[in-house]
Formats: C-alpha cells, sequence, structure tokens
C-alpha cells in the first residue's frame, strides 16, 4: 500500500496546472455498486451520493457523501480526494474518508467509526460530466475486536455544480 502512495506522490508532481484548474470544480457524484464484491459474505446493491468540493490545499478536495445498501446499511462520510489527470479526457482520483457506519442487516463491520480507502479512474465527457470506475475498501483499522473489512466496486457518474 506504501508504494500505491509513493506513486502517487510521483504522479502528482507531473500534475500540470492547466489540467488541475479544470478538475478544480465541484461535483455531485452518484454511484451504483456491488456491496461485498470480493469475500461475498453479505453481497447486495449499493447506492452512493457525494459532494466534492474545490480544491482548499495544493491538490485536495473535500468530499462529503452517503452511502446505503439494499440490505439497509449506511455510511456518512467525510474526507479529501485527489483528481489527478492522466490525459486530457482520463483522471484517477485517490480519496480517503472517515465515517459512521450502520449495518442493519447488512455485513457487520465490528465497529461504529469506519474508514474508506477508494480509487477511481474517470473519462471525462462533454460538459464537465465524468463516468468512473471504482473500487473501495471500508474497515475500521482494527479498532473493534474484528475487522473484517467490506470492498464495493462502482460506476459513478460526476455532475459539475
Amino acid at each position: 500500500m506504501k508504494y500505491f502512495w509513493i506513486l502517487i506522490i510521483i504522479i502528482s508532481f507531473f500534475y500540470s496546472t492547466e489540467n488541475y484548474a479544470q478538475e478544480s470544480k465541484e461535483h455531485i457524484a452518484l454511484s451504483f455498486a456491488i456491496f461485498d464484491i470480493l469475500q461475498h459474505n453479505n453481497t447486495s446493491l449499493e447506492g452512493r451520493a457525494e459532494f466534492h468540493g474545490s480544491e482548499f490545499s495544493w491538490m485536495l478536495k473535500p468530499l462529503a457523501g452517503l452511502m446505503a445498501n439494499t440490505d439497509g446499511a449506511i455510511h456518512v462520510f467525510s474526507g479529501v480526494l485527489v483528481d489527478i489527470p492522466l490525459f486530457s479526457f482520463l483522471c484517477i482520483s485517490p480519496s480517503f474518508a472517515p465515517g459512521i457506519y450502520y449495518h442493519s442487516n447488512s455485513k457487520n463491520l465490528d465497529f461504529l467509526l469506519e474508514f474508506r480507502s477508494q480509487i477511481e479512474v474517470a473519462l471525462k465527457l462533454d460538459n464537465d460530466i465524468k463516468v468512473g470506475l471504482s473500487f473501495n475498501h471500508i474497515s475500521n483499522a482494527s479498532l473493534g475486536k474484528t475487522n473484517p473489512g467490506v470492498e464495493s466496486i462502482a460506476l459513478t457518474y460526476h455532475f459539475p455544480l
């Protein structure tokens, strides 16, 4: 995992300020996902709504969101993301967001505070709309008695504000 972040930092040094200005707009992101895609213990459908704000420090942008799945789980989170344009039409966005997780009839992650890390690859379309594919992992960072974790894969549509 540390090599992943080193790669992100190296890529960011080649980050174009022209592309950065284009990526600094606020967006609403709507995602449709499969929850528990790897372990298949409590697989369900997932929906997410997120707000991606304008940059506030260097390349960081705030994000806030709500995830819910068809088994009744809810995850309310807030964190940061970085948009790194690879080409004029392609962007990669790592993010990190702690939040409160309620499992209902879904997978019990064994702690109220859960941390979501995500990576997304998105294509830029006309009118600053983006369509992305993301993979995320939610876990309690071993704060609970167990740390089962869960992964989701999502298709996301980004709409500029």
